[in-house]
């Protein structure tokens, strides 16, 4: 049960860049990275919950899903990752998608969330990102020795509310109990 359970989890992290995609045309992969960061961030804020199950690092240039950087990292070596059916390079830093996404793995609020971070982070170039996620939440991961961000602490850096931390605190026991 729980290999059915990581495909399907794996497969909306597939649908959620392909969305990213077909909103953004062919970007960067920082801009998709820092995409879901800012959706993750939005969806967490409003209603508690992320939208994949992507782990958020404080990276030099900000917050990282390094399993999505890694991947990526293998298709500009030319080597096969588990995105290497949904996206393609296009040159050093650019990635553009192979299909369209199923929109089937996306509920409303993941497209509301998406479409708010495509919006909050359009017209920013790469230097206005990183100044922009370098915040004092980032500073404080950054300086741990995991650099791992926190359900909460993703929802901190917009300031959400103690009620909506307390959800995401519950969500996250409930989650490690279940695992």
């Amino acid at each position: 049960m729980n290999n059915i359970i990581k495909n399907i989890e794996n497969q909306k992290i597939k649908e959620v860049i392909l969305y990213i995609l077909s909103q953004t045309g062919c970007t960067s992969y920082y801009n998709i990275m820092k995409i879901l960061f800012c959706a993750e961030r939005r969806n967490l804020t409003m209603w508690g919950d992320p939208i994949t199950n992507l782990q958020y690092y404080a990276r030099k240039h900000g917050p990282v899903p390094l399993s999505v950087y890694y991947k990526i990292k293998q298709e500009k070596k030319g080597e096969s990752s588990d995105l290497s059916d949904i996206l393609s390079m296009v040159g050093e830093f650019d990635v553009k998608p192979k299909r369209n996404p199923n929109m089937d793995y996306l509920s409303s609020t993941d497209i509301e969330s998406l479409n708010y971070a495509i919006s909050e982070l359009s017209g920013m170039d790469y230097k206005q990102i990183e100044r922009y996620l370098h915040e004092s939440v980032y500073d404080r991961v950054y300086a741990t020795n995991s650099k791992h961000y926190t359900h909460a602490d993703i929802a901190l850096t917009s300031g959400a509310s103690e009620e909506i931390l307390s959800l995401i605190r519950d969500n996250d026991n409930i989650t490690m109990v279940l695992s």
